[in-house]
């Protein structure tokens, strides 16, 4: 499941870059995004991150559902900024 924020941070980006994260998120991430993913702490304890190159996936996972809700996609220098 992809929130509205992370369409709109895709469509940004270049599409070379957008269509490597998608793919990246698709064939590797979906498959176990609990070991693949690192878990963050403090204030974003509950979600996840996944290193696509500079690229940062913020995501959840409702284990019980199966299911991957991806929230932010962001450059490592900015993805943390509130």
């Amino acid at each position: 499941m992809w929130k509205r924020s992370a369409i709109a941070d895709l469509e940004k980006l270049d599409k070379k870059i957008s269509r490597r994260i998608t793919d990246k998120i698709l064939t590797h991430l979906t498959k176990n995004p609990l070991e693949l993913g690192l878990a963050l702490r403090g204030e974003f304890a509950g979600l996840y991150r996944y290193r696509v190159d500079k690229w940062r996936v913020i995501y959840s996972v409702a284990p019980k559902k199966e299911l991957i809700i991806i929230l932010r996609i962001e450059h490592r220098v900015t993805v943390y900024e509130s």
